[in-house]
């Protein structure tokens, strides 16, 4: 599996299209777009986007395809950044763990908006378009 691959690999377990993979790392549809295609290859700076983006992403399958995709943050406790995708098979919500992954009941509501303050009094707002 090449790089492209594995890029729509994740693509595909987050559930989303091609237009909301890119506005979610911030980069331009058409970029997305031409790399599925196979026009371009990936950039450094995609990746480096995905990356951070999905901190629980492992690098290292990313880049050079060892290991598994989803990994957990060690010596920390799960969190808001550290949900792992949903098992399509599952009605359920997996949590990043030191050890095992825990399953948890899906809640019911789902976000509707979030927003992000920053120390310099700026803020971004992200807005779900499935709701």
């Amino acid at each position: 599996m090449n790089e492209r691959e594995r890029i729509e690999k994740v693509k595909d377990a987050l559930g989303l299209t091609a237009r909301q993979f890119a506005a979610e790392i911030r980069v331009q549809p058409g970029t997305i777009s031409n790399m599925m295609a196979g026009r371009n290859n990936p950039s450094l700076e995609v990746m480096k986007r995905i990356m951070e983006r999905y901190p629980t992403l492992n690098p290292e399958w990313l880049i050079a395809g060892r290991g598994d995709m989803w990994r957990s943050v060690p010596g920390k406790d799960a969190g808001l950044f550290d949900i792992l995708p949903p098992d399509p098979k599952e009605k359920t919500v997996r949590t990043a763990q030191k050890e095992e992954p825990q399953v948890v009941a899906a809640p019911s509501k789902q976000i509707k908006n979030i927003v992000v303050y920053y120390t310099d009094g700026t803020y971004e707002e992200f807005i779900n378009q499935k709701s």
